[in-house]
């Protein structure tokens, strides 16, 4: 299921929170505050942190917590950040945008075909429907 990209975000695989994470998921979680938050998201794939500028997001702290990182190449592969107006930072074979949305390489086709209708209304439509209670620009879930 797609998240909706902010500006910047960094995007980690659950699957990699859960087999890597100290603590797991839920410790994840709460020290991202997901539940609580309007920016940091999670779909059944994906967890998605937002931020204006990429160096808000603590790179340190999730390989302290068993995220890698190469040295060498100054790449990751268990995490990637993406800034909504350009290309990502480094490319992961796990994730797909379209500048709008992200999506894990796994997401149904339904999920997607409503990435397409969202992605391409235009501002009066989503502000109509905002104003109606309904927000296309949050994580897609069915």
């Amino acid at each position: 299921m797609p998240v909706y990209l902010n500006i910047f975000n960094l995007i980690i695989k659950k699957d990699t929170i859960s087999e890597k994470y100290i603590g797991g998921l839920e410790k994840f979680r709460k020290d991202y505050q997901i539940d609580n938050s309007e920016i940091n998201q999670e779909d059944d794939e994906l967890f998605a942190l937002g931020a204006m500028n990429s160096d808000e997001f603590d790179i340190e702290d999730l390989i302290l917590n068993g995220l890698s990182f190469d040295n060498n190449n100054q790449s990751f592969n268990d995490f990637t950040i993406i800034y909504r107006y350009d290309n990502s930072l480094s490319e992961v074979n796990w994730l797909q945008h379209n500048r709008v949305f992200a999506w894990h390489v796994d997401t149904s086709n339904i999920s997607l075909a409503l990435v397409n209708q969202i992605s391409e209304m235009f501002m009066d439509k989503i502000e109509e429907l905002i104003e109606n209670g309904e927000n296309p620009l949050k994580t897609i879930r069915l």
